[in-house]
C-alpha cells in the first residue's frame, strides 16, 4: 500500500543527504550547451484576486546567459549575463542593473543560471537542499542560507527529469510564482544572442 501511494505521488520522495541528493539530481539532468523552451508563469500577488499569467520562451546558454522573452500579456525581454540584468520593452531598455554596482545582480544571475542549466552544485552554495528522486524524476526544495538572498526569497521548489520542468518561488514579500517549462530543445539558436 505504501509503495503504491509513493508511486502515485501521495507520499514524499525518499530524502537524501545533501551531497547524495545533489549527485542524484545531477545524474538525471542533461546539461546541454544551449537549452531553449517555452514557459508559462503564474504569479500570485497578495491583494489581487486573480493570478497574473504570462507566457513566452527562453534560451539558456551555459556560461553565457539566460534570455527570457515574454510574449503575452505583452512583449518584453529579460536578459541575464554574468555582468548585468537588462529588461527591454518595445526595443527600449526599461531597466539595467550592473553586477559591479549591484552585488545582488550576481546572486540573482547565479540562481537563474543554476536553475535553468541544472547546476546543482552552485545551488548548494546558496541554499540548504532537501528533496528526493524517483526513477528518472527528482524534486528539490531550496531554503536560502543566511545572507542577502533571504531578503528576497523564502523558498524555491523545483521538479524535473532530464530538464527542469517546474520552478515555484516563494518570495519574502508574500508573492508566489509557478513557472512551468515545456518543449525543451538543445539546438543552437540564432547567432550572436549573447554577444
Amino acid at each position: 500500500m505504501k509503495r503504491r501511494a509513493l508511486l502515485l505521488g501521495l507520499l514524499p520522495l525518499p530524502a537524501l543527504a545533501q551531497p547524495d541528493l545533489a549527485q542524484a539530481v545531477r545524474e538525471r539532468l542533461q546539461r546541454p550547451e544551449w537549452l531553449r523552451g517555452d514557459f508559462t508563469q503564474t504569479k500570485k500577488v497578495p491583494g489581487f484576486a486573480k493570478p497574473l499569467v504570462s507566457t513566452g520562451n527562453f534560451v539558456a546558454a551555459r556560461g553565457r546567459g539566460v534570455l527570457w522573452r515574454t510574449v503575452k500579456p505583452f512583449a518584453s525581454e529579460l536578459r541575464l549575463t554574468q555582468n548585468e540584468i537588462r529588461a527591454t520593452q518595445g526595443g527600449q531598455t526599461a531597466m539595467r542593473l550592473d553586477a559591479a554596482r549591484e552585488p545582488a545582480v550576481r546572486v540573482i544571475n547565479t540562481l537563474m543560471f543554476s536553475l535553468l542549466n541544472g547546476d546543482v552544485s552552485s545551488l548548494a552554495d546558496l541554499f540548504e537542499l532537501s528533496g528526493g528522486t524517483k526513477r528518472a524524476t527528482w524534486q528539490l526544495a531550496l531554503v536560502p542560507k543566511p545572507g542577502a538572498l533571504q531578503q528576497v526569497l523564502r523558498r524555491v521548489e523545483l521538479e524535473g527529469d532530464g530538464f527542469v520542468r517546474r520552478i515555484q518561488l516563494f518570495e519574502a514579500n508574500g508573492d508566489e510564482s509557478v513557472i512551468q517549462l515545456a518543449n525543451p530543445r538543445t539546438d543552437v539558436p540564432e547567432p550572436g544572442l549573447f554577444q
